[in-house]
């Protein structure tokens, strides 16, 4: 069967399928070509054009996509998601919405659990959920936030730490303040109750002894009196006897 003429209905459904995501199991990387099926990827690989490409594929091209893909991956994290989480089969296909990206199937990465579980022991995400992610865990299961160490990102922590512990130091200088006018209160208190004891105790002193005074003088008086008295009597019966 030819190929759909320029400009007719044929040629412009093929061209808006092409458009469309297609299986990223049927694309290929190095020959940057998405085929629509499998049969198309079988007789793709068996061209004399992808073959000879193959044959000069090193270890270090596939290092290099292996690179570029986990750049391009982790770069949308932060842009879109920042330090949030997401569930990491969603993000991974809102990854691919760009027809442009690199493929998974070009890496040294064999899955997306692989993949995750690089990032996770690299520190570059946090897995949430899960202690450890074993390759028979769904995908669907995790997920995943971004760990930004950028050195502004480190700085601005930084920051908010030295903010938090300042925050804390003048919490406890206004708790020790308090403490410390509790304590003058108190002892401020204790003053009063001892110098109204005091004051009490000096008052009652004070009256016993005006009244000690008060005795005594009336005791002497009525002394003074009954020597007059006998003074007088004593007088009385001298002239008496003359």
């Amino acid at each position: 069967m030819g190929k759909a003429e320029f400009g007719t209905a044929a040629f412009v459904s093929k061209q808006l399928k092409a458009r469309g995501l297609q299986k990223l199991k049927f694309y290929c990387q190095v020959c940057q070509k998405q085929c629509r099926d499998d049969n198309g990827f079988k007789s793709h690989i068996r061209s004399p054009s992808h073959l000879h490409k193959i044959s000069t594929v090193t270890s270090e091209d596939i290092d290099k996509y292996s690179k570029q893909f986990e750049t391009n991956f982790l770069r949308l994290l932060r842009l879109s998601h920042g330090e949030k989480k997401i569930g990491a089969n969603k993000f991974y296909n809102e990854f691919i919405q760009d027809k442009e990206h690199i493929h998974m199937n070009a890496t040294r990465f064999t899955s997306l659990t692989k993949f995750i579980q690089y990032l996770s022991k690299s520190g570059k995400i946090k897995v949430h959920g899960l202690e450890d992610v074993s390759d028979d865990v769904d995908t669907a299961q995790l997920l995943i936030s971004y760990i930004d160490n950028s050195h502004e990102t480190m700085l601005r922590n930084e920051r908010i730490k030295q903010l938090q512990q300042t925050k804390l130091s003048d919490q406890s200088i206004r708790q020790q303040l308090l403490q410390e006018q509790i304590e003058k209160g108190k002892k401020s208190i204790n003053e009063d109750i001892n110098e109204n004891a005091e004051d009490k105790v000096n008052a009652n002193i004070e009256v016993n002894a005006k009244i000690s005074i008060d005795i005594k003088s009336k005791m002497k008086k009525h002394e003074d009196k009954k020597k007059h008295i006998k003074k007088n009597k004593v007088i009385k019966n001298v002239f008496s006897k003359k």
